[in-house]
């Protein structure tokens, strides 16, 4: 891959959100994709239109405290061959024997899948919308770039104003950046805690907030 052009800069990218807005969470073995091309009811972009296509019934949404939720992206390139260590963490307010039910399916599940929602949005549009990635799956590793649990920091604190609650943090390789999706949620049945119906559409060719729905 060549570089095809250069990154400008406007006035509102300098005034940018930090940190996620929502997280939705689903087992690979739930997950089904597809790749192919732009038709009716699906999204269409520029350089072809090719995305990946994935639905699951299984969507689950974990809210978390403000403030407390990103994703990073760390890639280094050896040998040739680029690798992006990617984390995700979020922190859940209280312990509680419904949380750490949570925290044990969340250890024990065979690669996750991660959708996330930044703060950050496409400023310059007439009616700006946010960012939504894809962790846990690229256009080399495929599903094999999925997310596991890394970790879970639970704490009480000592003091009635200390912090009360777990750090979660998930963690996968994968072979480039995440890739920025658009995303189609069940509004029948989009509630955090239940089991949410989402198609999602992965842009394959680098495309970008071109994206519409036909």
């Amino acid at each position: 891959m060549a570089l095809t052009k250069g990154h400008a800069i406007i006035c509102c990218d300098r005034n940018r959100r930090g940190g996620l807005k929502r997280i939705w969470l689903v087992e690979q073995q739930h997950l089904t994709g597809a790749v192919g091309y732009a038709s009716a009811g699906t999204p269409t972009g520029a350089a072809g239109g090719e995305f990946n296509v994935f639905t699951a019934d299984d969507w689950f949404e974990f809210e978390f405290d403000r403030g407390t939720a990103g994703y990073n992206a760390n890639a280094t390139r050896e040998n040739g061959s680029t690798l992006v260590n990617v984390e995700l963490e979020f922190y859940i307010p209280k312990i509680t024997e419904e949380i750490n039910a949570r925290l044990r399916e969340l250890t024990e599940s065979c690669g996750i899948f991660a959708l996330v929602e930044t703060y950050a949005d496409d400023c310059d549009a007439a009616d700006p919308e946010t960012y939504f990635f894809i962790l846990g799956y690229d256009k080399v590793f495929e599903k094999k770039a999925y997310m596991e649990f890394s970790s879970g920091e639970q704490t009480t604190g000592m003091g009635l104003q200390d912090a009360n609650g777990t750090l979660v943090k998930l963690a996968g390789v994968h072979a480039e950046y995440p890739r920025e999706a658009l995303v189609l949620i069940s509004a029948a049945n989009s509630s955090p805690g239940t089991a949410n119906v989402i198609d999602l559409y992965q842009a394959n060719t680098g495309v970008t907030n071109a994206w519409t729905t036909d």
